[in-house]
């Protein structure tokens, strides 16, 4: 078709999906938390119970939560259900409670039905009234060759984390490593400036659609994520982007969003803090290699 037109092409990608875990709990997500396809090692304070100030009641736990290391500490007192109302009449004081220190796991026994074990970093964020500090020290795929998700027990043995992990054990031992979990979709942006009434082949293309989701889609918003954050430990910046393509259209541009409000969490860098419904943009996808 002859037409006279100018139309820009961008891609917006959003993280659907997050999880906060330690690297040690990447075994037991559910299968939920078990979808990602980038994953951001951060540094966060040194969480801990107070087991003295352990009181049971018959609707919640109480107990205190020391935040930090050394002089650099504060402390929080949550009240917390077990059982939210789906078990109606179920008496907290029955439980016998331990916390096993190395994992972080708070494991209560005396129900009929077995052991119950929390993560204290999941209780903490979703029981507490302050954000958590998370600081992004690198940023890495999870995402296979092929574009099948990377298995939590493979990501596990990942030998570019471990390196991550030995360096920040090395460097920040006054920290927590906790690995930030991120499951994107992504959506085509387009606008067009035209006179031209036979725009109907274009926009059957372009009304916005959800895209699949692929490894060059990947690509581009890890590369806007880094080049936004500079993290630490990723050595290589990428100054450049990758050509993303998608039925035949060229991409100028890339958004990116993580939403970390939903987790509660305080996301930043050394040289950026992420801003509540901050969009990333980065406008380097403008040619072919």
């Amino acid at each position: 078709m002859n037409t006279n037109y100018m139309s820009e092409y961008g891609l917006q990608t959003w993280a659907y999906h997050l999880t906060l875990c330690y690297p040690y709990d990447l075994g037991h997500l559910s299968p939920d938390d078990r979808r990602y396809n980038i994953y951001v090692a951060t540094l966060i304070p040194k969480l801990s119970i107070d087991e003295d100030s352990v009181q049971f009641f018959e609707n919640h736990i109480r107990f205190d939560v020391i935040v930090g290391t050394g002089g650099h500490t504060t402390r929080e007192t949550l009240d917390v259900s077990v059982f939210p109302s789906v078990i109606p009449g179920f008496d907290h004081r029955n439980f016998e409670f331990e916390y096993e220190k190395p994992r972080k796991a708070m494991v209560f026994t005396g129900w009929e039905k077995g052991v119950i074990e929390l993560s204290l970093l999941q209780v903490y964020r979703e029981h507490s009234k302050y954000y958590l500090d998370t600081e992004i020290v690198y940023i890495g795929q999870a995402f296979g060759e092929n574009g099948e998700r990377l298995p939590a027990e493979e990501l596990m043995s990942d030998p570019t984390l471990l390196k991550v992990e030995e360096a920040i054990f090395r460097d920040y031992p006054e920290k927590d490593l906790a690995l930030l979990l991120l499951e994107f979709k992504s959506q085509l942006l387009e606008e067009i400036d035209s006179e031209d009434e036979d725009l109907i082949q274009l926009q059957e293309i372009t009304k916005n659609p959800p895209l699949e989701l692929n490894n060059q889609i990947i690509e581009a918003t890890e590369a806007a994520l880094i080049n936004h954050f500079k993290p630490e430990y990723n050595k290589k910046l990428n100054d450049g982007f990758p050509l993303v393509e998608d039925q035949g259209l060229h991409y100028h541009s890339v958004t990116v969003q993580v939403h970390p409000d939903i987790m509660g969490l305080k996301l930043f860098s050394k040289e950026k803090t992420y801003l509540s419904n901050e969009r990333i943009v980065s406008s380097h996808l403008l040619s072919k290699n």
